[in-house]
């Protein structure tokens, strides 16, 4: 009788073994669907709270920071005004074209262009930051085997212009006078050997790294519509790190680019290790928050705002 009890006992078990073997399966399959969909509102999530990975918030630039930075350190708001950033603005994102005229008194200091790189015209001026960083690329074009860049053309003031427009027949072939980019000092026609650089091997080096010292090709081939200009391969305009960087990683013209600072109003970039907080301040908000800890700088787009640049002390 005891074996008869055993013998009995002994379909259950096995019955009770093998619906424990049937539900370990869907046990797991609802601990990796679980995790799925965990992982699924995570990253969508985080897609939604950044946008796409040159966007910060505008409104909170200190909490934004202090998360990536991965330190405790304090960091206080500052407020700056329109008025403020105006006044200390340096203008390297000035907008000129046949719509937006050049304003009054924006060349900065203006030096003599011999006295960093080769040109035929001693007596040729140049807004001084951009001349230290066009000797800095000609140096670094020397060394890829391109020794004979010049400038043939940097600053010209509204009279000289006025002469040059008088005297060319075609007006859809220059600027109209007040609305040239060589009369900010921010511009510069090269050439190499003095032969125009179009379709030669120079004016390709060119293109391809004017961006890492700042300057960018202004009036583009494929973009004439946009820039209302024909394309020039020796015209190249200094708007300094990281922007050249950023319009020539997503191929957009200086119009473009400040359209696309109004609509984002911030971005932020990272370029040689280094973060930039981009900001737009249009002119009817007139003050903005950036961390204290910050050292920034301020230019006038020419349409109404200001785009500030900001980076770590």
């Amino acid at each position: 009788m005891e074996q008869g009890r055993s013998l009995s006992k002994q379909p259950k078990n096995i019955q009770n073994k093998q619906t424990k073997r049937r539900g370990f399966p869907v046990l797991k399959f609802l601990v990796v669907f679980l995790l799925i969909c965990v992982s699924a509102w995570f990253v969508l999530n985080h897609i939604f709270a950044t946008g796409d990975r040159y966007e910060i918030p505008l409104r909170q630039p200190v909490q934004t920071n202090i998360a990536n930075s991965n330190t405790s350190e304090q960091v206080d708001s500052r407020t700056l005004t329109f008025e403020y950033l105006a006044n200390i603005s340096n203008d390297r994102l000035l907008l000129i074209n046949r719509n937006y005229a050049v304003p009054e008194n924006i060349y900065g200091e203006l030096v003599r262009v011999a006295d960093y790189v080769w040109t035929l015209n001693a007596n040729l001026l140049m807004n001084r930051d951009t001349l230290v960083m066009l000797q800095e690329m000609f140096a670094s074009a020397a060394n890829a085997g391109h020794t004979q860049f010049r400038v043939t053309e940097g600053y010209r003031t509204h009279e000289r212009h006025q002469e040059l427009y008088n005297s060319i027949a075609d007006k859809s072939l220059v600027a109209p006078p007040g609305h040239s980019e060589h009369q900010t000092g921010l511009a510069a026609d090269i050439s190499y050997q003095g032969v125009n650089i179009s379709n030669s091997i120079q004016g390709t080096w060119l293109m391809n790294n004017s961006y890492r010292y700042g300057f960018i090709l202004r009036y583009p081939q494929h973009k004439t519509h946009i820039t209302g200009f024909l394309f020039e391969p020796w015209h190249y305009r200094f708007v300094g790190q990281p922007h050249a960087w950023y319009m020539r990683q997503n191929d957009l013209v200086l119009e473009e680019y400040i359209d696309y600072l109004r609509e984002r109003r911030e971005i932020t970039i990272t370029l040689n290790g280094v973060q930039y907080w981009v900001y737009y301040l249009p002119c009817s908000e007139e003050i903005l928050q950036i961390p204290e800890n910050f050292i920034y700088a301020a230019s006038l787009d020419n349409t109404g705002g200001i785009i500030v640049t900001a980076t770590r002390k």
